[in-house]
């Protein structure tokens, strides 16, 4: 009879096990009976629980085991029970509480997913704002009124009432990727949305060119500045994404981010952004696209130059990051697929980018009035005949034919 190997899971780095030749090798956890670490020659790591029906072994998934920690997938394991003493298999407990996945999703996003600032902010929202309230209940238990009320209470209370929000329709995402919530289910769905906001539209034309006038105009004056802004109209890139973005991470028509916002993406370089940076770039040696004027570091902030900028351009007050708004509403409202401006703005799920839907369908309403006009124009119109006497153009040859069939020009 082979030996069944029983670990303490949670005390060893599961990465670092190693594979099978080939088939897989079952490692049970010593602290919980039931639950197996599920290795294969292919790679794979799976948490997964084991119980008895019949006189058979019922297996059941639970989820990667790189992303989901052992003290989680404890939690997820089924209930031993008078039922399953009797070999009757139990279905997968439904007691994970909020406090428990939380820990679990904001494990998984400090894993190279998240900028390290991110991360702990994220962190500080949860202990002091979702936890106290919702921590204690079931991740399955909470549905969209409760979510409401709690995050109607948090706004009047404090600023940070949409990043609690974010942090905790993040988890509970996470939550629907591990089998804990039903797909869809997502509570805080169509909630995050800031009172006011300029996402979803852009600037008039007019007010673009002037702007572009004012850089070209201040460029001695500023030139970081005005080339940051330059670089936010082109590339819908965030403030910091550019600010901190050094030489070596761009690589032809891309710059390739190991961290943003949203963890690891690209920024797409277009032709005037080449263009511009290729003017930037020094002469030797390597460092940040906007060096700080003093240290060694990147330039921390523009915004006493946009203010000046904005102010000479006569704009209204707005924020660099409402650039990158404008950036995203041209590419939608002009028939860009949601998901493809989602990809160039490095959004992490759709939702970020519905924003601009309505932007969306007004192009589509438009494209459609097009088209349709162009067919009725071609149903509606009628082919004028030639006129029997119309001369032929004098600078053009008539081409006829002879008797005998040859051509000759007349």
């Amino acid at each position: 009879m082979r030996r069944i190997e029983r670990v303490n899971l949670a005390n060893i780095n599961i990465a670092t096990l190693p594979l099978p030749q080939s088939g897989e090798r079952l490692i049970h956890d010593s602290e919980a009976p039931g639950l197996a670490l599920r290795l294969r020659a292919s790679g794979t790591r799976t948490w997964i629980t084991l119980a008895t029906q019949d006189g058979k072994t019922i297996r059941r998934t639970l989820g990667n085991a790189a992303t989901l920690p052992a003290s989680l997938a404890r939690s997820l394991k089924p209930h031993h029970s008078e039922s399953e003493a009797h070999g009757r298999a139990t279905p997968y407990s439904t007691a994970a509480t909020v406090r428990e996945v939380l820990a679990g999703y904001l494990a998984f996003g400090n894993k190279g997913r998240w900028k390290a600032s991110t991360g702990k902010m994220m962190e500080a929202v949860a202990r002091l704002h979702v936890l106290p309230a919702l921590g204690d209940r079931t991740v399955r238990s909470v549905g969209q009124a409760d979510v409401i009320l709690w995050h109607d209470d948090l706004r009047r209370r404090t600023t940070s009432a949409r990043m609690a929000l974010s942090t905790l329709s993040g988890m509970m995402r996470y939550a629907e990727d591990h089998g804990l919530r039903d797909p869809g289910s997502n509570p805080c769905r169509n909630l995050r949305k800031k009172a006011s906001s300029t996402r979803g539209s852009h600037l008039p034309p007019a007010s673009i060119r002037r702007l572009w006038q004012t850089l070209d105009h201040l460029q001695s004056n500023m030139p970081d500045a005005c080339d940051l802004v330059r670089l936010l109209l082109l590339t819908g890139a965030r403030k910091g994404e550019l600010l901190n973005l050094t030489w070596d991470r761009i690589e032809g028509v891309r710059a390739v981010l190991e961290q943003s916002k949203t963890g690891p993406r690209t920024i797409w370089l277009n032709a005037p952004a080449r263009t511009l940076l290729d003017e930037r770039r020094p002469t030797a040696g390597t460092g940040f696209v906007f060096p700080s004027p003093r240290g060694s570091g990147p330039r921390a902030s523009v915004d006493r130059d946009w203010t000046a900028i904005r102010e000479a351009a006569g704009l209204p007050p707005l924020r660099l990051h409402d650039l990158r708004h404008h950036y995203a509403a041209v590419g939608v409202s002009n028939g860009v697929d949601l998901k493809v401006v989602g990809a160039l703005l490095g959004h992490h799920d759709i939702d970020s980018t519905l924003t601009y839907a309505h932007l969306a369908t007004s192009a589509l309403v438009k494209s459609a009035g097009r088209v349709s006009g162009l067919i009725g124009r071609a149903i509606t119109s009628e082919k004028r005949p030639r006129s029997a006497t119309a001369r032929p153009r004098a600078d053009r040859p008539v081409v006829v034919a002879s008797n005998k069939g040859e051509m000759h020009h007349a």
